[in-house]
C-alpha cells in the first residue's frame, strides 16, 4: 500500500504521496526479516475523524509529520505548508501567511487547532493570520484535506480543512517519569532568534506538560537587487500546557491551554500599521472506550478568545472574538464491515469591533451553529470500500446595531439619505444547511488503489460578508446585508500506487460554486470611495468594495501529482559506500473562472512543480543518523488576475505605493521563477538533532503570487533540538 513507502523517507520540502501522520509506536525500528528498514504503516485522522490508513480514504490528504516538521524547521505554521501539491501559501506581510487550497482561502477554508474550530463570524474572504497566531515551535503535525470538508467540519469548508496538532499529548507511564525538550532556531534573512523550553511529568494515572516560547524576528531581506523590507518585524511570546488524568479503565480526562501574544507586529505594505494579537484557548477533553452505546467517545468543551488591535495613522481597529463550543464524536462498529462515526457540534461566537480613535462601533454579532453529522464506512467487498457522510446544520446570526451616534459618519450619512437603514445593521437571520459526501475506493491490485469522491460544501454569510465597514489591504468594505449562502459540489477522481521503491499519487477534481459571495468595486452613499485622509480625492486603498452573490457559477478544475522513487541500491553503492537515494517531486495545475463576472478565479494558483533528490543513511526516519537533500521549486508566470485586484499592492513593484508604482510585469502579471534550496540534518545523539538549510541558494529576487512582500533572499537556517 502507498503508506509503506511514505514511512521510508521524510522528504524535506514535501510530503510524499498521501503522506499520513506518523504513529510513534508504528515507527519503531523493525525486527530482522521485516523488510528494507521499513517502518510500520502510518495513519491519518482528519479525513474520517478517526485513525485510518490513507489508502482507505477516498480523498486527497496532506500530512506533515513530526519528523518532516523537524527537517523543514519552518519559520511559521503557514510556511510549513509551502511546496505541497494543491496548496499555495501567500504572505500579506512577513508575519502574515495564509494557505490557498485549490483556489480557495480565508472564509472558504476551515482552520482547526487540535481539532477545535478557529473560524469565527468575523473571518473574511482574504488572507488571515490564523496560522501565524499559533506557536510554530509547538506543533506535532499538520493535516490538510484538499477539497470539501463540510460533512465533518461544517460551514466554510469549500476549499479544504487545515488541522494543526500541538505537542501536548502525553501517555501515562508505569512509574514516575519526567523529561523535556529545548529547541532553538536561527534564520539569517531576518535575523530570527527563536527558542522554546518544554517539560513534562507522567505517572500511572496523571501527567502534565508545560511549554514556553519566545521569538524575535527582524525585517526581511529580499533577493539580489532587492532590499531589507522595512518594516516587517515582529516578536511574540507563547505559553501552553496540559494536564491529564486516567479516570477509569479506557477513560481519560485532559485539560489544555494555549496563550499566544504578539505585542507588536509590522507590515511592509502598510508601514503606518502596528498590530497586536492575543489569543487564549482553554479545552476540556474526555475520551472513553466501550461505553455500550458506542465503542469510542471523544468530547471536547472549549473557550477561545481572540483579540486584535491595529493602530493606523488615520484610524484604529479593535476587535474581540469569543467562542464557546462543544464537539462530541462517537464511533460505533455496527458490524464487521460497517463503521459509523457520528456526533454533534454546538458553537457560539460573540464578535465585537470598534474604532477607538474615532469612537465608532460596528454591530455586535452573536453567531450560533448546531449540527449533527455521521460518516458510514462500509467494506462492500474485500477490495472495495464505500463511504457516505451526511450533516445537518442550523445556524443563526443576531446583530445588534450600535447607537446612531456611535456609527461612522459615512454610515450616518448613508442612513440619513436612505441608502442604508439602521435595521440593516441589526439583522436577525437563521437558516438550515444539509450537506453530504459519497466516496468509493477500490484496491485494483495489491499496489494500486483507485478512488472517487463527490462532496458538497457550504458557507453561510457571516458578519464580515454582510456588516463589515472598514479598510482592508487595498480598499474599503461597506455593508452588504442581503446575501445568500454559497454552496459547492466537488467531484474528484484519483489513483494511488506503491511498490517497495516507488509511490505515486494523482488526483483530478472539478468544483462548482453556486451563489458564490464575491467582492467587487461599487459605491456607498453615492460615492465610489471613502475619504479616509480627508483630502477630497480618491487615493490608493479608498475604493469602495461591496459583496454580492455571483449571478453564475464559479468553476475550478485542477490536477495534482506526487511521486517518490528510490534508486536501486546497486546504482547508489556504485557511487557511494552507503545509504539510499530518492528522487521525489510534485506538480500542481489548476484553472478557475467566475462565470458570473467573466473574470478569472480570484485566488488562482500558478502552475508549479517541486523536484528533489535526497541521500540518507536509512530509509526509516527513526533509524536515520544523517540526511541531505537538494531541490528546485519552479513556478510559471501568472496573468489570470481579476480586474478587481488590479489595485492590490501584491501585483505592483512597490507594495507600499500601489497607486504610484508599475505592475511587477505588464498585464498585470506575476513573473515566474525557479528557486534552489539545500537542506541537511544529523542526529547528534539519541536525544539531539541538528538541521541546517540554505534556502534560495542563488539569492533570486521574486514575489510569491498574492504576497505584498518579496520573498526571502538567501536564508541560512539552523535548528537544534535537544530532548532530556
Amino acid at each position: 500500500m502507498i503508506t509503506a513507502i511514505i514511512a521510508l523517507s521524510v522528504c524535506p520540502q514535501q510530503a510524499p504521496p498521501s503522506s499520513p501522520v506518523q504513529d510513534p509506536e508504528a515507527s519503531a525500528p523493525q525486527e530482522p526479516g521485516q523488510g528494507k528498514d521499513q517502518a510500520a504503516p502510518e495513519i491519518v485522522v482528519i479525513a474520517t475523524r478517526h485513525e485510518a490508513e490513507p489508502r482507505d480514504v477516498p480523498r486527497s490528504v496532506t500530512v506533515l509529520s513530526k519528523d518532516q516538521l523537524r527537517e523543514k524547521a519552518p519559520r511559521t505554521v503557514a510556511e510549513a505548508l509551502r511546496f505541497q501539491p494543491g496548496i499555495w501559501v501567500q504572505k500579506t506581510g512577513h508575519l502574515g501567511g495564509a494557505p490557498i487550497i485549490r483556489g480557495f482561502m480565508g472564509n472558504q477554508v476551515v482552520y482547526l487547532f487540535d481539532g477545535i474550530r478557529r473560524n469565527t463570524a468575523s473571518l473574511f474572504a482574504g488572507p488571515n493570520s490564523f496560522l501565524q497566531n499559533i506557536d510554530a515551535l509547538d506543533v506535532d503535525r499538520i493535516e490538510v484535506i484538499r477539497g470539501p470538508g463540510s460533512v465533518l467540519y461544517g460551514s466554510d469548508a469549500i476549499g479544504g480543512v487545515v488541522n494543526v496538532i500541538s505537542n501536548e499529548e502525553l501517555a501515562f507511564s508505569d512509574g514516575l517519569d519526567w523529561g523535556g525538550r529545548i529547541l532553538g532556531r536561527y534564520g539569517s534573512a531576518d535575523q530570527e532568534t527563536s527558542s522554546r523550553l518544554e517539560g513534562f511529568v507522567t505517572g500511572e494515572r496523571f501527567n502534565a506538560f508545560i511549554g514556553a516560547t519566545r521569538r524575535d524576528i527582524g525585517d526581511l531581506e529580499s533577493g539580489r537587487g532587492g532590499m531589507v523590507q522595512v518594516p516587517s518585524s515582529w516578536y511574540e511570546h507563547d505559553f501552553d500546557g496540559q494536564a491529564g488524568w486516567k479516570v477509569g479503565d479506557g477513560q481519560r480526562l485532559d485539560f489544555y491551554f494555549q496563550n499566544f501574544k504578539r505585542p507588536e507586529g509590522m507590515r511592509f505594505d502598510k508601514p503606518n500599521w502596528v498590530q497586536r494579537n492575543d489569543r487564549d484557548l482553554y479545552t476540556l477533553r474526555y475520551r472513553a472506550q466501550d461505553l455500550g452505546f458506542a465503542d469510542s467517545l471523544d468530547a471536547k468543551a472549549y473557550y477561545h478568545r481572540q483579540a486584535n488591535f491595529i493602530d493606523e495613522k488615520w484610524w484604529d481597529s479593535d476587535s474581540l472574538d469569543r467562542s464557546v463550543g462543544l464537539d462530541l464524536q462517537a464511533g460505533s462498529q455496527l458490524s464487521e464491515d460497517l463503521l459509523l462515526t457520528w456526533g454533534l457540534t454546538a458553537l457560539r461566537d460573540s464578535v465585537s469591533k470598534s474604532n477607538p480613535q474615532k469612537g465608532t462601533e460596528d454591530p455586535d454579532v452573536d453567531w450560533q451553529d448546531a449540527a449533527l453529522f455521521g460518516l458510514a464506512e462500509w467494506q462492500v467487498a474485500q477490495d472495495v470500500q464505500l463511504s457516505l457522510g451526511l450533516r445537518a446544520d442550523n445556524f443563526s446570526l443576531d446583530a445588534t446595531a450600535p447607537p446612531f451616534r456611535k456609527l461612522d459618519s459615512n454610515v450616518q450619512n448613508a442612513i440619513n439619505n436612505g441608502s442604508l437603514t439602521l435595521a440593516d445593521l441589526g439583522q436577525n437571520r437563521s437558516d438550515t444547511a444539509f450537506t453530504g459526501g459519497l466516496g468509493l475506493s477500490w484496491d485494483v491490485t495489491d499496489s494500486v488503489t483507485a478512488y472517487t469522491h463527490l462532496g458538497r460544501a457550504f458557507r453561510a454569510p457571516n458578519k464580515s460578508d454582510m456588516l463589515s465597514f472598514g479598510a482592508f489591504t487595498f480598499g474599503f468594505n461597506v455593508p452588504s446585508p442581503n446575501l445568500d449562502p454559497e454552496s459547492s459540489w466537488t467531484y474528484e477522481i484519483g489513483l494511488k500506487t506503491q511498490t517497495d521503491d516507488t509511490a505515486v499519487a494523482v488526483a483530478g477534481y472539478l468544483t462548482t460554486v453556486s451563489d458564490g459571495i464575491v467582492s467587487q468595486p461599487g459605491t456607498f452613499n453615492g460615492s465610489s470611495f471613502i475619504d479616509l485622509n480627508g483630502n477630497g480625492t480618491q487615493d490608493a486603498g479608498e475604493q469602495v468594495y461591496v459583496k454580492q452573490n455571483s449571478p453564475d457559477d464559479i468553476v475550478v478544475k485542477g490536477l495534482e501529482l506526487q511521486a517518490i522513487h528510490y534508486l536501486p541500491d546497486s546504482w547508489v553503492h556504485a557511487v557511494v559506500d552507503q545509504g539510499a537515494v530518492a528522487l521525489y517531486g510534485n506538480l500542481t495545475w489548476m484553472r478557475g473562472e467566475d462565470k458570473g463576472t467573466n473574470e478569472p478565479l480570484d485566488r488562482g494558483i500558478p502552475t508549479n512543480a517541486l523536484l528533489g533528490i535526497r541521500w540518507e543513511d536509512s530509509r526509516n526516519p527513526r533509524q536515520q543518523r544523517w540526511w541531505t537533500a537538494l531541490e528546485a521549486w519552479a513556478v510559471d508566470s501568472f496573468d489570470r488576475i481579476p480586474s478587481s485586484r488590479y489595485g492590490d499592492g501584491a501585483f505592483h513593484s512597490d507594495p507600499q505605493d500601489p497607486g504610484g508604482s508599475p505592475y511587477l510585469a505588464p498585464g498585470p502579471r506575476v513573473p515566474g521563477y525557479t528557486v534552489f534550496s539545500w537542506r541537511g540534518g544529523v542526529r547528534l545523539s539519541n536525544d539531539a538533532d541538528l538541521t541546517i538549510a540554505v534556502e534560495n541558494l542563488t539569492n533570486r529576487l521574486y514575489r510569491v503570487k498574492d504576497s505584498r512582500i518579496d520573498a526571502s533572499g538567501t536564508n541560512v537556517v539552523a535548528a537544534l533540538e535537544v530532548r532530556f
